[in-house]
C-alpha cells in the first residue's frame, strides 16, 4: 500500500522548488519506472536470483566451525545492545539464538525493555547463556531512551546495535572482529544488510558503498550492522530522543562529523537480516512509522547546521524525500 503523506510530502516539496509542471513530469516518470519495475519482479519469482547468490557466496557451515577454532591477536568484547517494547516472543527467540550461534564468542547481549508488562516467558529465554544480561525498565523510554539504558548495561569494548526483533548472521561477529585486526584504529564498522520474512525467506540483498558522507546525507544507507567503539559511542553521548524513529540516521551523522572517514570500515559481507512484518519500517510502502521520515528531516536539518552547510539545505532535503 502507498505511504499517501509521504507521497504528499513529496510533491509539496518538489512544487515548491520546480513548479507544478515539472512535478507533473516527475510524477509521470516515476509512474513509469515504477511499472517497469513491476514488471521485472514478476519475471523473478521470488527473488529466486538472490537465492541462487545466497548459496554460491555465504559462508558454508564447515568454514563457521573453522571460524570458531580461531584466535586472534586482537580479541575484543562486543555488547550487543537491544531496545525491547512488547517483543514477539517467536522472533525474540530468534534473536537470541542467532546470537548464541556466533563463531566468536566474546560478546555479550543486553537487554533493555520497555514494554508496559515484564513478561514472564522472558526468564527462561534469558537464562539460555550467562553472556545475555536483562533489564525491566518500568517504563518506556522510547527507542531512543531504551537503547541508551542498554548501552549502561553494557561493559565491551565495541557496541553493535541489533533491533528486537531481528538476526545476525553466525558469522557476523567473527567478520567485525576480522576486520578490527585488520584496521586497530577503526571506531565505526558497518556492514551489509536483507530482509527476512516470517518464514525466513530472505530477499532484497543490500550491497553498500563504503563509507560516503554525501549519500549519508542523502539517505541512511548505513543502517544495519552498525558498529561502535565503546569511546566513540561515550563521546557522542548515546541516542538522542528529538530524532526518535529516526535516532540511528542522526548518530550516524554525527559520528561522521568527528571520525576520520579512514577509521569508518565497510565490511562487504551480508551480517544482519531485517525482519519484515506488517509493523515493521522494513516492509516496503508501509506506513509503520510516518513520524521516522520526519525525523529523518529534522536529523539532516541538524547536521547541516553543526557543519555549516545550511547553504545547501535544498538540495540533501530534496534527495532524501526522493530515497524516502
Amino acid at each position: 500500500m502507498l505511504n499517501i503523506p509521504h507521497r504528499i510530502n513529496q510533491i509539496k516539496f518538489y512544487i515548491g522548488k520546480y513548479g507544478f509542471f515539472k512535478t507533473i513530469k516527475k510524477c509521470i516518470k516515476i509512474v513509469i519506472r515504477k511499472l517497469d519495475c513491476m514488471i521485472h519482479f514478476k519475471k523473478d519469482v521470488n527473488y529466486g536470483n538472490y537465492g541462487d547468490w545466497i548459496k554460491a557466496n555465504e559462508v558454508k557451515e564447515a568454514q563457521i566451525k573453522a571460524q570458531m577454532e580461531k584466535k586472534f591477536e586482537i580479541m575484543p568484547k562486543i555488547s550487543i545492545i537491544v531496545p525491547m517494547y512488547e517483543t514477539k516472543e517467536k522472533f525474540l527467540k530468534e534473536l537470541i539464538d542467532s546470537v548464541i550461534a556466533q563463531s566468536y564468542s566474546n560478546w555479550e547481549l543486553c537487554f533493555a525493555d520497555g514494554s508496559p508488562k515484564q513478561n514472564p516467558k522472558w526468564k527462561k529465554l534469558m537464562e539460555k547463556d550467562n553472556r545475555i544480561h536483562y533489564q525491566f525498565l518500568n517504563q518506556n523510554l522510547g527507542i531512543s531512551g531504551n537503547s541508551n539504558e542498554a548501552i549502561q548495561m553494557a561493559t565491551g569494548d565495541y557496541i553493535a546495535l541489533l533491533d528486537h526483533d531481528d538476526l545476525l548472521a553466525p558469522y557476523a561477529l567473527f567478520e567485525v572482529v576480522k576486520m578490527i585486526n585488520q584496521a586497530p584504529n577503526a571506531e565505526f564498522i558497518y556492514s551489509d544488510e536483507d530482509k527476512i520474512d516470517q518464514n525466513g525467506n530472505r530477499s532484497e540483498g543490500y550491497f553498500k558503498p563504503d563509507f560516503a558522507p554525501d549519500t549519508l546525507r542523502c539517505q541512511n544507507y548505513i543502517c544495519h550492522f552498525s558498529i561502535f567503539k565503546k569511546e566513540l559511542m561515550d563521546k557522542l553521548g548515546g541516542f538522542h530522543s528529538e530524532f526518535d524513529g529516526a535516532q540511528d540516521y542522526d548518530i550516524f551523522l554525527r559520528m561522521s562529523e568527528i571520525v576520520k572517514p579512514e577509521n569508518i570500515k565497510h565490511i562487504p559481507r551480508i551480517l544482519y537480516h531485517w525482519r519484515v512484518h506488517k509493523d515493521s519500517t522494513a516492509k516496503l510502502d508501509s506506513n509503520a512509522k510516518n513520524y521516522a521520515f520526519d525525523n529523518g528531516i529534522k536529523a539532516i536539518e541538524a547536521h547541516l547546521n553543526r557543519i555549516g552547510l545550511r547553504r545547501n539545505r535544498h538540495k540533501w532535503l530534496y534527495q532524501w524525500n526522493l530515497q524516502g
